[in-house]
């Protein structure tokens, strides 16, 4: 039988935390076959000995997981400081995995993922993958999982803070940075996936009328800048880093409702050029690509997030797994611990953990994309 146990901890003391953990974990667990674990980055050299002392009071080593900006699980966040999360499972099949040097790997990744599996890729297998941001190459990654594990559903996130630490990935006792840890979890059932963005759009879709390699030239016929500039509108447009942060790029992949929720991808501005009136994206857009203008704000996400739970049904899953972005959280909504409430609140009383990533990995129109600004759950039933 399907079953899963949550508990989460701030404990500065990496073996207390452990206890706490496994305590929590398997009150009304019993036993583990798994188990994904999230931690901040706060327990520094320690980390290893709490993973250990999870482990051991586990029974088991199929315990994957990545450092992260911060933890949710069972109704409460952690975000920054010390904050860990364990999801254990039983009555499931997995494998978990570790493949070290990823930046050299990307490619092949889905195909070595695949040959671990014993048979064929199923809808109802869910994949999570919890990659060194610093070392992959999105597409490469994405392209040769899509390839190898279709038709299962494939999420994740970015292990965090890529920024003042480097970010760590385990399985079992063996810690890398620079890999991609993740797990396949064979359910019985196709995975409840939703994903919710943190973006309105703010104009129409536009058309890219002159481009150079990243550097957008002209949208619409008019230079690209202004556009920009109209829509970040008083300070922001004279503060063009500052509404970096806040108006941003939507690239649609949705035919029928490209600028829907779940239709489009966000992309930062990655750079301007005031003289060229011109403006970057990470990626590069050929003339007649098409894109608008987004903006991030906490009220429309919030909305988004509400309309997303209610996509994936009230039915109460075995578990849940939520990856959030680091740039959500309080720093968005100002309010601490909301999504996990939320979450909370819609999943009732079945367990549920996750992590703030650099980077989130989920469907949008059906492929799987690296996302930006998201949550991306995904519910599991017995």
């Amino acid at each position: 039988m399907l079953r899963a146990g949550v508990a989460v901890s701030a404990h500065p003391e990496a073996l207390v935390a452990a206890e706490e953990l496994a305590r929590g974990a398997l009150a009304d667990l019993g036993r583990a076959d798994a188990a994904l674990l999230f931690a901040t980055s706060g327990y520094g050299d320690e980390l290893g000995s709490l993973l250990e002392a999870a482990i051991a009071a586990l029974g088991t080593e199929n315990v994957v997981g990545a450092t992260a900006h911060g933890v949710l699980g069972a109704g409460i966040e952690h975000e920054g400081g010390i904050g860990v999360a364990l999801l254990a499972l039983s009555g499931l099949e997995v494998q978990p995995f570790l493949i070290p040097e990823l930046a050299s790997e990307d490619a092949r990744i889905g195909q070595e993922i695949a040959s671990r599996l014993g048979g064929e890729p199923r809808p109802e297998d869910l994949v999570i993958l919890l990659p060194d941001p610093r070392a992959m190459h999105p597409s490469l990654l994405l392209d040769g999982v899509r390839e190898a594990l279709r038709p299962a559903c494939i999420v994740g996130a970015g292990a965090a803070d890529p920024i003042s630490d480097a970010p760590l990935q385990w399985c079992g006792l063996e810690l890398e940075s620079g890999a991609l840890a993740g797990m396949v979890l064979r359910a019985p059932h196709v995975p409840r996936v939703g994903v919710t963005q943190a973006c309105r759009p703010v104009t129409d879709l536009l058309t890219v009328t002159r481009a150079e390699g990243h550097w957008i030239r002209e949208l619409d016929g008019r230079p690209a800048l202004d556009v920009y500039r109209e829509v970040a509108r008083g300070p922001l447009a004279a503060d063009l880093r500052r509404a970096a942060a806040f108006v941003l790029v939507a690239l649609p992949r949705d035919d029928a409702a490209p600028l829907e929720p779940g239709g489009y991808l966000v992309r930062n501005v990655s750079g301007f050029a005031p003289e060229q009136r011109a403006f970057a994206l990470p990626e590069v857009l050929g003339r007649g690509a098409r894109l608008a203008l987004v903006q991030r704000e906490p009220e429309a996400a919030r909305a988004d997030l509400k309309r997303m739970l209610a996509r994936v049904g009230s039915a109460a899953p075995a578990f849940g797994l939520y990856f959030d972005c680091a740039a959500r959280g309080v720093g968005l909504f100002g309010v601490p611990g909301l999504e996990a409430a939320y979450l909370q609140h819609a999943l009732g009383s079945a367990p549920f953990a996750g992590m703030f990533g650099s980077c989130e990995i989920g469907p949008i129109a059906g492929r799987t994309e690296l996302l930006t600004y998201t949550g991306v759950l995904a519910l599991v039933d017995a």
